[in-house]
C-alpha cells in the first residue's frame, strides 16, 4: 500500500499533493478546493487541521502544499464527487485509520515500558540501599577485625619480647601488623 498517511508528532496527516496524486487532478486544483473549505471553515478548526506547508519540485522551485488531518482531508475530499473519488475516500480513510492504530500501539507499548522501567528502577535502588547498608557493615567488622587483629599481634609480639635469647626478627615477618607497632 502506498503511503497514503504518515505520522507527524503523533498524529497521522497526509498532504495536497498526495490527495491530487491520487485523484489523478491537478494540484492547484486540489489546492483551490482546499483553499475554499478553508475559507468557510472556523479558525480553530482551520489551525488544527489544515498546515501549509511547500514541497520543491524536480526543477527545485518551492511549491505550496497543505498538510491534513484526517478531519481536513475528509472536509476536503467530500466535495469531490464520482466513483473514483468515492473509492479514493475510503482508501485513504482506511490508512488513516491503519495510521493511528499504529500509533495508538507504538503508545501503548512505551507506556507499558515506562511503567516496567519504573518498577525495575524501584527495586534497584532498594536493593542497591540494601548492598550500602550491608556494605557500610561489612566496613565497620572489617575495621573491627583489623585493629584486633593488630591489637593481638602487638600483644603476641610483646610476650615473646620477654625471652631475651629468642631472635625476634624472624617473628616480625609472622606479624605482619606489628611494624606499625615497632
Amino acid at each position: 500500500m502506498e503511503n497514503l498517511v504518515k505520522n507527524q508528532n503523533g498524529q497521522p496527516v497526509t498532504t495536497s499533493l498526495l490527495v491530487a496524486k491520487k485523484l489523478k487532478k491537478n494540484h492547484k486544483d486540489v489546492l483551490r478546493a482546499i483553499d475554499n473549505v478553508i475559507s468557510q471553515t472556523p479558525e480553530s478548526q482551520r489551525e488544527r487541521n489544515f498546515a501549509p506547508s511547500e514541497y520543491f519540485d524536480g526543477s527545485g522551485k518551492s511549491n505550496r502544499m497543505y498538510t491534513m488531518t484526517k478531519d481536513g482531508f475528509t472536509a476536503v475530499v467530500l466535495g469531490f464527487t464520482g466513483e473514483p473519488a468515492i473509492k479514493f475516500r475510503w482508501e485513504f480513510i482506511e490508512a488513516f485509520n491503519h495510521m493511528e492504530q499504529i500509533i495508538r500501539e507504538a503508545l501503548t507499548i512505551n507506556v507499558e515500558a515506562v511503567q516496567r522501567n519504573i518498577k525495575r528502577r524501584y527495586l534497584l535502588n532498594t536493593e542497591l540501599q540494601k548492598v550500602n547498608r550491608d556494605l557500610n557493615e561489612l566496613m565497620k567488622r572489617h575495621k573491627a577485625i583489623k585493629k584486633e587483629l593488630r591489637d593481638i599481634d602487638i600483644s603476641d609480639f610483646a610476650q615473646l619480647r620477654l625471652f631475651p635469647a629468642y631472635n625476634i626478627e624472624p617473628v616480625k615477618l609472622g606479624f605482619p601488623n606489628i611494624r606499625r607497632a615497632i
